[in-house]
């Protein structure tokens, strides 16, 4: 990004079209006749800093209304500074930009500043939105998950687990057939995970054992909860979403 950055400060945004009158500019107009193709690499740069600038205005705006005026304070740039490099990937209507856009008015809010933890910003530059999605419902409760793995009389040993129940509705996902992997992930962040209740259910048939029910929790953690209070918004829109 530095090249379009040092393009900024040579042809700053809001005077590119004064500049266009100048004699360079209608050289380049020339040029540019005559060579499609390279124009649209010279003036893209250009384009691309406007959208950014309008981009941010919409997302500082959105925080803006967030907090009122009366309990703003400064952000501290170990909070703002990757919130703003988080945002300038995401689109306005993604939801992990809404993530971020609640992390900064967190951060601006003498009231609620304590929840503005500084590991959040990379936490949600690591989600992808179906893990979004995971954390806001499992902020509103827990779900059973249960698995069944077979076991092997002659080794002694047990086979796969298999999910045989799974009350999280993961018909909101993109990737339904992904949450194992995202549980997984949660986890290693500290976010969430899938933990058992109690001693696996040992399933006999004709004296002898068969295999066994395993069965466990999807919850977040405590840290989790502290992310979803301090990030996720109230209420989504999961179409929207997904």
């Amino acid at each position: 990004m530095g090249w379009l950055e040092d393009i900024a400060k040579m042809l700053p945004v809001e005077k590119v079209y004064d500049d266009a009158v100048q004699p360079a500019f209608r050289e380049i107009g020339d040029v540019a006749r005559n060579t499609i193709k390279a124009s649209r690499f010279i003036l893209a740069p250009i384009d691309y800093l406007a959208a950014q600038q309008d981009r941010y205005q919409a997302f500082l705006k959105k925080v803006n209304d967030k907090v009122p005026e009366e309990r703003m304070i400064p952000a501290h740039p170990q909070i703002a500074g990757p919130v703003i490099e988080g945002l300038r990937y995401l689109e306005q209507d993604n939801l992990l930009s809404e993530l971020f856009i609640n992390l900064l008015a967190r951060a601006i809010d003498k009231e609620r500043v304590s929840e503005a933890h500084p590991a959040f910003a990379s936490i949600i530059s690591q989600l992808s939105p179906d893990e979004a999605i995971i954390i806001f419902h499992l902020n509103k409760k827990q779900y059973l998950f249960k698995q069944y793995s077979k076991f092997f009389l002659e080794t002694h040993t047990f086979g796969p687990r298999e999910v045989t129940q799974n009350d999280f509705p993961i018909k909101d996902l993109i990737y339904p057939q992904n949450f194992g992997l995202y549980m997984d992930h949660m986890h290693s962040l500290n976010l969430g995970g899938i933990w058992q209740q109690g001693n696996q259910e040992t399933i006999m048939e004709e004296g002898k054992q068969t295999g066994v029910n395993i069965i466990s929790i999807s919850q977040l953690t405590s840290f989790g909860k502290l992310f979803s209070q301090a990030c996720m918004p109230e209420e989504i829109n999961i179409e929207k979403s997904v």
